[in-house]
C-alpha cells in the first residue's frame, strides 16, 4: 500500500535497535546472494555503528543463517537439507543429454528458495569469489522437465545492479547452451480493479504473462511527457516472445480455467513445497485474506480503504487457494506514484507490475 507520493505509510518501529540491524545485515545478505559483502560495506549500507553490526554478524552465524568467507567478508547461508552443494571454482561439465532446456531467474533469495522446493533430484553449485560476482545454479527436475536456476545477485535502478544482473544472464545462457526458454519467476505488485472481480488480484494470487492484442508481454516505462496541449504520455520500451510455445501453453490453461475454475492440480505442489520451506527463516505461507486490505487514493497524499470488488455470481470464494490471473507485466521508476502506475497500468492493459529492472 502506498501513499501518493509512492513512498508508503511511514510506521514507527519500536523494537531494540540490536534487532532491526540484525533484520536489515539478513536481507541485504539475501539481496546480495550470492556476492559476498565485507563488513565495511554491511556497516557503510546498513548506516549502523560497527561494533553493533560486528555483535549482530555474530547472532546470525550462530543462528546458521550466515556463512563468513575468506578476506573477512559474509555470504547468507542456504538451509537446504534435500540439495546437495557444491563450491566450485568452475562448472563440472555436464553432458548434453543431461543439460537443462529451461532456465528460471529469479531476484530475491525467498523467490528462489521457492522455486528450489519445487525441483528433485537437485544440486546447486556455487562460485563464489571474495570480490566481484559469484554465481549460484541449482539443476534438478521440475516434472519430466530439466531445469537450472538462478538468482541476481542485485536488483534494483541503479546501474550496477542493471549491469551485474546482465551479466548473471549472460553467464547462465552461456554455462548452459540447451537452455530453450526462460522464466522471470517472482512477487509482483498486482494492480487494484475495484470494481471488476475478474481482473482484481488479490494477496497470494498468481500472475502469469499473457501477450495483449499486440503481441506484447512486458512493459517499461522509463519517462513520463507532459505534452504542451496537457496530455500526460508515456516514453515506453515492450517485449514480445519470439517463441510462442510458452504462450499457447498458457492459451490453454486460460481455456481450461474458464470452462473448469476449480482446475487447480498445483494446489498439491505448493502444499509439498511449504512442508519442505517450514525449516526456512521467511514464510512461505499464504498471508490471511483478512491482512489484504484495499485502499484507494483520494488526493494530496490522502487514502480511503474500500472493499475489495465481490463476486458478481455470489459463489463461494475459495478462501486461501490462490486465483490464477493472466495480463501482461509492467514496469518504470516514473510510474511508482499511484496516479501515474494506475493510469499506466490502464493504458496498457497491465495485471502486474515488477520490480524494476532493465534487461
Amino acid at each position: 500500500i502506498e501513499n501518493m507520493d509512492g513512498e508508503g505509510f511511514n510506521k514507527v518501529d519500536n523494537r531494540p535497535i540490536e534487532e532491526i540491524i540484525r533484520e536489515k545485515l539478513l536481507t541485504v545478505l539475501e539481496s546480495a546472494y550470492p556476492n559476498v559483502l565485507s563488513v565495511e560495506d554491511l556497516v557503510r549500507i546498513t548506516a549502523a555503528d560497527a561494533s553493533v553490526v560486528n555483535l549482530q554478524l555474530q547472532e546470525l552465524q550462530s543462528r546458521q543463517l550466515i556463512q563468513p568467507m575468506e578476506n573477512g567478508g559474509f555470504v547468507r547461508k542456504v538451509l537446504d537439507d534435500k540439495t546437495e552443494v557444491q563450491m566450485v571454482k568452475n562448472m563440472p561439465m555436464i553432458a548434453s543429454n543431461l543439460q537443462p532446456t529451461i532456465a528460471i531467474i529469479t531476484y530475491q533469495y525467498c523467490e528462489k528458495m521457492a522455486v528450489d522446493a519445487m525441483m528433485e533430484d537437485k544440486t546447486t553449485y556455487v562460485r563464489y569469489k571474495t570480490e566481484g560476482e559469484s554465481n549460484v545454479y541449482t539443476t534438478g527436475y521440475i516434472g519430466e522437465h530439466k531445469v537450472v536456476t538462478t538468482k541476481l545477485p542485485a536488483v534494483g535502478h541503479f546501474r550496477a545492479a542493471q549491469i551485474s544482473s546482465g551479466n548473471t544472464t549472460t553467464r547462465l545462457l552461456g554455462t548452459f547452451q540447451n537452455i530453450e526458454h526462460v522464466f522471470l519467476v517472482g512477487c509482483a505488485g498486482s494492480v487494484p480493479h475495484f470494481t471488476d472481480y475478474y481482473k482484481h488480484g488479490r494477496l497470494g494470487d498468481v500472475v502469469i504473462s499473457s501477450a495483449n492484442e499486440k503481441g506484447h508481454i512486458y512493459y517499461f516505462c522509463d519517462k513520463i511527457i507532459q505534452e504542451k496541449n496537457g496530455e500526460t504520455t508515456y516514453n515506453v520500451r515492450a517485449w514480445s516472445p519470439k517463441d510462442l510455445t510458452l504462450q499457447r501453453l498458457v492459451d490453454g490453461l486460460q481455456q481450461t480455467l474458464q470452462k473448469d475454475p476449480n482446475y487447480a492440480p498445483w494446489e498439491q505442489f505448493i502444499a509439498e513445497g511449504q512442508v519442505l520451506l517450514q525449516a526456512q527463516e521467511q514464510d512461505y505461507n499464504r498471508p490471511l485474506r483478512s491482512t489484504d486490505r484495499l485502499y484507494m487514493g483520494i488526493g494530496e497524499g490522502q487514502v480511503i480503504e474500500v472493499q475489495h470488488p465481490q463476486c458478481p455470481d455470489g459463489d463461494e470464494e475459495k478462501k486461501e487457494a490462490p486465483v490464477v490471473r493472466f495480463g501482461v507485466i509492467g514496469a518504470g521508476r516514473p510510474v511508482k506514484q499511484e496516479m501515474s502506475r494506475h493510469d499506466f497500468a490502464s493504458r496498457y492493459g497491465i495485471q502486474a507490475f515488477d520490480t524494476e529492472f532493465d534487461q
